[in-house]
């Protein structure tokens, strides 16, 4: 009965807060700042779901019933002080499906403080960045065509994630000052570049799940361990910005992406799998096998194939975890696939049907791997 009443309080909470900010909208404020104040006033309201709800089901019946908002408002032209962006963006229906999935993560591990971290960065962080960067804004780097972020806007988001990660973890956990500090650094280091690097709102999806990961798997940290981890991180990303120069195929934030990726796959699946990567990497980068760089869609490609390619076997790093050994044919099988189909352009260029056709390929042979190889 408790979370029935809590959850009518919420759904009150957020009817006031698109109600406030259709009104502000409609007199003439900037739709980034109504978007904002939304975002921002939801995340802070959810940061206590742990604490007022008991059961994850009625936290889910929250999340389905604002995400079907978000999309029928969407679909039928409505909430322009949300929806009104020029740019096309989904994290209004990312950001249910983030806060269900780090609740429901929280509540296996007990860790109710974990998702609060998590959804404050998604608050703070993102509109600190978005502040500073419209505002002080002077270094732009392009993430993709029509979509350009800030250097000022990154560092901002980046100390604003060292803070809360830092502050939580000393202050309402028992990790220990020097290994909160660790964990806190390679926490604002991996969503802040995922941050720089995302499309259409894919940060309110990536950065909660992304922190609550690291979180999980730092629940008994060592400063051996969280350094060495670093230390890692570090090199994969200045390695790849060193050695893809010049970054004419790929670009800036793709080269970022990549090797911020490579440590995903090295830190779920060993030197074999990221050694696999690196080696598609440099010849993505270096030739024309894949990313042709004279075609006319050059400067394209960016983040976005990087992230069709990437995201299957990325999926497949996770499963590695419960899978083993088995996962690597999956995982090279949708390099290669979703490579075809970029450089073909199969599917007349469309990349989410090569997504969709990556990942059925892949699920087929990991299947047979399991039957015939297990």
């Amino acid at each position: 009965m408790t979370d029935i009443i809590w959850a009518s309080i919420i759904s009150g909470i957020f009817l006031l807060l698109f109600v406030i900010a259709e009104i502000a909208h409609k007199r003439n404020v900037d739709v980034e700042v109504t978007r904002k104040f939304v975002h921002f006033g939801g995340a802070f309201v959810t940061i206590f779901f742990p604490f007022i709800f008991t059961s994850h089901w009625m936290v889910l019946a929250l999340a389905l019933a604002f995400g079907m908002i978000m999309f029928l408002t969407k679909k039928f032209g409505l909430l322009q002080s949300v929806h009104g962006v020029e740019r096309k963006s989904e994290g209004a229906i990312y950001h249910p499906i983030a806060i269900y999935s780090c609740f429901l993560y929280a509540q296996v591990l007990n860790q109710p403080w974990f998702y609060v971290i998590s959804i404050l960065i998604l608050a703070i962080s993102d509109a600190s960045a978005a502040l500073v960067g419209k505002t002080y804004g002077a270094n732009e780097y392009i993430v993709d065509i029509g979509t350009n972020k800030t250097f000022e806007g990154s560092f901002s988001f980046f100390m604003t994630s060292f803070l809360i990660v830092h502050l939580i973890l000393l202050l309402a956990t028992p990790t220990g000052r020097l290994e909160s500090v660790l964990i806190a650094l390679l926490i604002s280091v991996i969503v802040t570049v995922f941050e720089g690097v995302s499309l259409k709102g894919a940060d309110n999806l990536f950065i909660p799940l992304g922190t609550m990961f690291i979180l999980s798997k730092n629940i008994h940290p060592t400063v051996h361990g969280i350094s060495f981890q670093i230390c890692i991180l570090t090199a994969f990303i200045l390695f790849y910005l060193i050695i893809m120069k010049p970054y004419k195929r790929v670009g800036f934030s793709g080269v970022t992406l990549l090797g911020l990726i490579n440590y995903i796959i090295w830190a779920l699946l060993g030197n074999i799998y990221a050694v696999i990567l690196f080696a598609f990497s440099f010849v993505c980068a270096k030739t024309n096998l894949i990313l042709n760089h004279d075609c006319v869609e050059a400067d394209s490609y960016r983040v976005r194939p990087v992230f069709y390619i990437l995201s299957v076997p990325v999926i497949c790093a996770f499963l590695g975890s419960f899978l083993g050994n088995i996962i690597i044919y999956p995982f090279v099988a949708s390099i290669i696939c979703e490579s075809i189909i970029i450089r073909t352009k199969f599917l007349n260029g469309d990349l989410n049907k090569g997504l969709w056709l990556t990942s059925a390929v892949s699920l087929i042979i990991l299947g047979a791997a399991y039957v015939f190889i297990r």
